[in-house]
Formats: C-alpha cells, structure tokens, sequence
C-alpha cells in the first residue's frame, strides 16, 4: 500500500484492483458455502450435477405447478432451478461477478458516474461492502446462500440496471430508441419481487404525474414501453393462484390491524435491526461535516431514491409473510441516499487503508466460519449417505457447534422432522425423515 500510495492516483486503477478483490471475497466464501434451505427443494437432480437438456423441460414443468401452488416468482426460481442443476463452481463466480456489479451499481446512483481511477472512489467500493454485511442483518443470507441470494440481490441488481437508461434521462437527458427492448425487459423486471413492483409502479406514476404538471417537461420515448412491460410483468407476479395458497397456509388475514404491526416492526427494523449502520454513519458523518465543511446539499434525485425504498419496504405491509431480508432493497436505497450526501474528493486517502484492513478481517471472519459449516455439511452428507446405505430412512444427525449472528447465517437441520425444510431434505436424499440431535 505505501508503494501503491507514492504513485500517482491517474497511473493506478484503485477501483479495477478494488473490483478484483470484491469478485475474490465473494467467489471464495461462495466456494465453501453448501446448499442449504429452500436448495434442497428446489434442486431437481439430487446428488447429480450433470446438466442434461431433459432438465429444462422439468425446470418449465415445476414453474408451472409452483406458479399454481406456491408465488409467482417465475424469474427468480427459473435462476434458481437452472444453477442448481450444475457443479455449484458456476453459481460461485457469476454470483461473485453480481455482487460486485451491485455495489458498482450503488456507487453509480449516489454519485451519477461510474468509479474513477481514484483512491477514494476505491475506498468507497469497500465502504459500500461493509455497510451492507455490517448493518443489514444476516446479509450472508441474501448474498452468499444460492436460493435467498437470487431471489434478493440478483433480482434487485436486475431491477436497479434495468432503470439506469431512465436515471440517465431524467439527470442526464439521455433518450434511447429501444423501446421495444424496455417493454421485454420490464416485463421480466416487473416479474421479481412484489414488493420491488409496488415500488417500480410508483416510480412510473409519479413521473407521470410530474410530467402532466410541467414539472418536468417530457418522458423518455421508451417510457410508456417500460410502464407496460413493468405492469404486466408485475400483474403475473401479483395474480399467481400459488400466492393465494401460501397465505392461506399461514392463515393471513388483511386487516388494519396487521398493516399497524407491520409498520410497527418496520420502524423498529429501521432503528434497532440495522442498529450497526447507524453507528457507523453518524459518527463518520459528523467528523466528516466538522472537519471538512463541505457545501451540505440533498438533491431531490436521491430523495426519490428512498422515497422508493420506502414505499418498496410499506408494500410489504400487505403480505402474507415478512422478515428482515424482505427490507433489502430499502436498505440499498438508504445506503445510497447516504453515500449521496459525501463528496468523494474530500475523504482522506488514509480511508481506502482503513476500509482495506476492515475488509480483510471481514473476509477472514466470514472466510473461516463458512469453512466450519462446508465441514459440517460434508460429515453430515456421508453421514446421511452411510445411514441409508445400512438400510436406516429415518436419520438423526449430530447439531452443528456454530454461532449464528448478524454477520453469520446457517439454516441447520432442524430437531424437528415434521417441519418444512426437513421434509425437504429428506426428499433430497430420498429418506423418509431427518432431523438433528445429540449423538
């Protein structure tokens, strides 16, 4: 780093070499990571990692009874099912390579460029990266474990490249003549996350609204192209007979009532579960306002950006089923707001050392932990295996010695054979039940 830092900040590409160790971080904790969870379900070739061409006719066949039976996330599970079919290595280096386009992503909305050849540009990718693993709850969970992960940050990164072209003519005035390609694409964006769509449908209306009251003065030729793709794209997702099902099964009922605890446990995630990012932004921000006295300035750009966020996070008021994870794309609109707020150019270099050594001991962290449960998992598995080998269909486990925390996420083999994921696994391995215990 001193021979990096005598150098000067034109001749080095801070940000390239940032990138190639962002792609490195997440390719070697995906590369000791196992299935886990909803993997097992949605795996057609149990213990098989050919890919055959007869697995994609099974592919369509089970989103069909899925879109019937369970939610319409046609994209995101088609994903799923197509990457589980193979070696897990593929899986590992495209997430790898999503990942680190997403914080790319982020940097580009906060400051309306890509990252320049600068050291604080670089120090700023890595600060994007920490505040998503420090402050978002169990964000192993939705960047790392392969179901969780393209149904969250795939299809989020998905949703926020899809309105770059917009960014860019509404900040920019950058028109495009592919609007036929927008109405394609909106379709499958609009077709994610429900509650993405709610907050994709609010960004084209209030648009619309600005537009018909000369606020701005006109819509990108592409516009009505996205609106329509986004909206049947969205309806699809919205009108699957599969969702009705799953909220019968958790006995959801839409009330006044249950919009109250919902907004109730939003303010609460807002300032309790992402306690850590708060405490890592205040304190900066308030050296960084005292000491440097930047010209303090929110453009009303970013405020539309949490706006949606927001609005994305209140939709999930309506739902049959939340957890923190559901709150990711808010809270990707509120690091972004965030980052708004800095101006790059004033950060000390001495912030892309700090962000380095943080990174690192994250890593290492994250790196040895993931190894643990690669460990367990592969024990597990011959265990399994050996058990019905010697004629037993209903196998008990050893409990994995692990803590689980905010930064470290497992969903481990239940005590309980009759639960879901359980069941799951068992069908996996094609055995009748399974569960953990103390052997």
């Amino acid at each position: 780093m001193n021979k990096l830092s005598n150098n000067s900040s034109g001749n080095i590409p801070f940000p390239i070499i940032i990138n190639i160790l962002l792609f490195t971080f997440y390719f070697l904790i995906s590369s000791v990571t196992p299935y886990v969870a909803d993997d097992f379900r949605y795996k057609l070739n149990p213990l098989n990692f050919e890919f055959s061409f007869k697995t994609i006719p099974e592919i369509f066949n089970f989103q069909i009874w899925h879109y019937f039976n369970w939610g319409g996330r046609i994209v995101a599970h088609t994903f799923v099912q197509l990457f589980l079919v193979p070696t897990k290595l593929y899986f590992n280096i495209f997430n790898a390579i999503i990942q680190t386009l997403l914080i790319n992503t982020i940097f580009f909305y906060a400051f309306n460029r890509v990252p320049s050849r600068t050291k604080k540009d670089a120090s700023l990718l890595l600060f994007i990266n920490l505040l998503l693993f420090l402050g978002f709850y169990k964000y192993t969970g939705m960047s790392i474990y392969l179901t969780s992960t393209i149904n969250y940050t795939w299809m989020h990164l998905f949703t926020l490249l899809y309105f770059v072209p917009h960014w860019n003519y509404f900040i920019n005035g950058q028109d495009s003549e592919y609007r036929y390609i927008f109405l394609f694409l909106g379709i499958i964006i609009g077709c994610t996350n429900e509650h993405v769509f709610i907050a994709q449908l609010f960004f084209f209306i209030v648009i619309l609204i600005l537009n018909k009251r000369f606020i701005i003065n006109s819509l990108p030729k592409f516009y009505y192209h996205s609106f329509s793709g986004i909206v049947l794209g969205g309806l699809v997702l919205i009108l699957s007979p599969g969702n009705i099902i799953r909220a019968n099964t958790t006995k959801f009922k839409l009330t006044f009532s249950s919009i109250i605890d919902y907004i109730i446990y939003d303010l609460t995630w807002v300032i309790n579960y992402i306690k850590p990012f708060w405490l890592i932004i205040i304190p900066l921000y308030t050296f960084y306002y005292f000491f440097y006295k930047p010209n303090f300035q929110i453009k009303s750009s970013h405020i539309f950006i949490l706006l949606i966020g927001i609005i994305s996070s209140a939709a999930i008021s309506i739902s049959p089923s939340y957890h923190s994870g559901t709150n990711l794309f808010l809270y990707i609109c509120m690091i972004t707001f965030v980052l708004s707020l800095i101006k790059p150019s004033l950060l000390p270099d001495i912030f892309l050392h700090t962000m380095l050594i943080f990174s690192i001991l994250l890593f290492l962290y994250l790196y040895s932990n993931h190894c643990n449960i690669n460990e367990y998992f592969k024990r597990t598995e011959n265990s399994i295996l050996l058990q019905k080998e010697n004629g037993n269909e209903h196998i008990l486990v050893k409990k994995i010695n692990i803590q689980t925390n905010r930064l470290i996420s497992y969903y481990a083999i239940e005590t309980d054979s009759s639960l879901p994921r359980n069941k799951n696994i068992s069908r996996y391995y094609k055995i009748k039940s399974i569960r953990s215990g103390d052997q």
